[in-house]
């Protein structure tokens, strides 16, 4: 989900969206240290039946960037966008914040 700032005020339950990323965090945390979920939390799981691995799109930005310490334009496709704030002029992806100059499209976020 990204969270959009416009006007100075945030648009999106940051909340929500932290409470997810704290609650991942831990589990990885976890499994890094050689812990396995409970046995008894995986049983109350919902069951996913007949399943298959696939992608779904994330939100992202594509721009002509410049700075940037790994990747070289002309164009660029950031990491899944989590926190717009254009009126700001910057952004912050899963990897880091951009600098936000002129939009391709004139009103390029809502």
């Amino acid at each position: 989900m990204t969270v959009t700032i416009r006007g100075g005020k945030i648009l999106g339950d940051i909340s929500y969206e932290l409470a997810r990323l704290e609650q991942l965090t831990l589990d990885i945390d976890r499994l890094a240290g050689g812990t396995f979920p409970d046995p008894d939390v995986i049983a109350a799981a919902p069951l996913l039946d007949r399943w298959a691995s696939s992608i779904r799109p994330a939100q992202c930005l594509v721009g002509e960037c410049r700075d940037h310490p790994r990747l070289n334009g002309p164009l660029i496709v950031t990491t899944d966008l989590w926190i717009m704030a254009p009126d700001l002029g910057w952004c912050r992806a899963l990897g880091r914040y951009y600098r936000l100059g002129k939009p391709r499209y004139g009103e390029a976020f809502l």
